[in-house]
């Protein structure tokens, strides 16, 4: 099976890729259930986007932190997911498996109403997994990822964030 792990744009560059199950539920009381009004299939990832563990769901699962109920998050991720995962209800025959960058300088999207992220500043992100310039802390393995450089393509924001 082809691997969506490559580099885009030329700055990415993944050192090590995991494979993670996609979480298809989201927790109760998560922010993702309060924009739903459910828990069940509305699990959505976008490409770029920082990932947690969703533990609730079993091993090696992962998504980004919206779907975990806001006191199960404490900013800590599993990486970088590379490719767009759809909801469940949406496509109910999609392969859940995602290609999660977990070191090297891996790019991250940023939330469009964002203030500029400073260089060499710990990577910070909100609930979506967007890259901001105030947010929730994150740690990967013990190490703190450090934003390196602020990528505009095509009028998409970026981050290039350093992972150990």
């Amino acid at each position: 099976m082809a691997t969506n792990a490559a580099p885009i744009y030329g700055k990415q560059y993944i050192r090590y890729a995991e494979t993670f199950e996609a979480a298809v539920d989201a927790e109760v009381g998560s922010p993702a259930e309060a924009a739903a009004g459910t828990t069940v299939g509305i699990v959505e990832i976008g490409e770029m986007r920082v990932v947690t563990f969703v533990s609730s769901a079993g091993p090696n699962v992962a998504a980004q932190p919206d779907a975990l109920a806001p006191a199960a998050w404490t900013g800590l991720i599993s990486g970088v997911n590379q490719a767009y995962m759809p909801t469940a209800l949406a496509q109910p025959y999609t392969a859940r498996q995602l290609t999660v960058a977990t070191s090297g300088l891996l790019l991250v999207e940023v939330d469009p109403a964002s203030a500029p992220i400073t260089i060499n500043t710990p990577l910070q992100v909100n609930t979506a997994g967007q890259a901001v310039a105030a947010g929730t802390a994150v740690n990967l393995d013990g190490a703190t990822p450090i934003v390196r450089e602020n990528v505009n393509i095509g009028g998409r924001r970026l981050a290039l964030v350093s992972f150990a």
